[in-house]
């Protein structure tokens, strides 16, 4: 990784080939002051010259073969960029989150990956959580010239070591940074991955799909509090309910994350709230993020909708 240079930095390179100066002093600037010796090579220094940077203090040593210039800070970006070349690293987790610009939050120790076969170096001077681990093709991407995990791994990555991971996954998805089967695609292709079972929890990903699991889990909700009288798939108006209840005529739709996706159901699940409501029926629902992040108002609110119910069938 410390050798590789992206097509952009071979052009550049190529433009300055006869002004080896002012290369490296573009490449400095284009990659927050850190620089490999193949780059520098690439750039047009000799061996020779780029120890005269070291000696003369003009570059300082982040690892073997590895440099910041003494006119740039060692910030994040930086210290991403010497983990990344020192350790032949892909950056992931909330480091990858960050690097995208996902998140706004600095990381601190940078999260990487580096292949199983990788040799102990204790010679990098930036601190790092690294994990030995091979990411599939499809999950690794270079970004402004180092390696790092694709989208949808480092939302996963990010989520899982975030303490609102939930929020988090919700917010990109309506961002639309990243779409619920990417996410599953991308899990599915990680199984095994540290971190990433608390990710595939939150998300609700079962091999029955999440909206199954947002169920299971409003049906344990339910038994918890101690709320009776309900059907599951009842019929209304032609047409099945996830969970009704018949003698106060309340009826509840559950909505995994796959419900994100699916404008066209949306606009059939509206349709379906009306004609039942015309019919005199209360219609609500839920979804995943709802009964995660709010459950105690959800089932409130369902109570509340029964005993007013009831009450006016006294």
């Amino acid at each position: 990784m410390g050798k590789a240079q992206s097509t952009a930095d071979r052009r550049a390179n190529s433009r300055w080939s006869e002004h080896p100066e002012i290369a490296v002093a573009h490449h400095l600037a284009a990659h927050d002051g850190v620089i490999t010796t193949g780059q520098a090579l690439a750039c047009g220094l000799t061996v020779g010259q780029i120890r005269s940077q070291v000696e003369r203090g003009l570059w300082i040593r982040q690892a073997r073969e590895v440099f910041l210039s003494l006119a740039h800070p060692l910030e994040a970006a930086a210290r991403i960029r010497v983990v990344a070349h020192a350790r032949a690293a892909t950056i992931d987790r909330t480091a990858a989150a960050w690097w995208h610009g996902l998140v706004r939050d600095v990381p601190g120790p940078i999260t990487a990956a580096v292949p199983r076969s990788a040799k102990p170096n204790a010679t990098c001077g930036v601190a790092a959580d690294l994990k030995r681990r091979t990411y599939p093709h499809e999950d690794i991407t270079e970004v402004r010239g180092i390696q790092v995990t694709g989208t949808a791994l480092s939302v996963l990555g990010a989520a899982s070591e975030h303490e609102e991971g939930l929020v988090f996954l919700d917010r990109m998805i309506q961002k639309r940074v990243v779409t619920v089967p990417e996410l599953v695609a991308a899990l599915d292709r990680n199984r095994g991955v540290h971190g990433l079972a608390r990710v595939r929890k939150l998300l609700g990903v079962s091999a029955d799909g999440s909206e199954s699991e947002a169920e299971r889990l409003f049906v344990r909700m339910l038994r918890s509090e101690q709320i009776t009288g309900w059907k599951q798939q009842f019929p209304i108006c032609g047409r099945p309910w996830d969970f009704a209840w018949p003698a106060e005529r309340v009826g509840v739709e559950i909505h995994g994350y796959a419900f994100h996706r699916h404008e066209d159901r949306w606009n059939r699940d509206l349709a379906k709230a009306n004609s039942i409501a015309c019919l005199g029926w209360i219609p609500l629902a839920y979804s995943w993020k709802q009964l995660n992040l709010a459950p105690g108002d959800c089932m409130r609110e369902l109570a509340n909708a029964l005993a007013a119910r009831r009450a006016e069938l006294l």
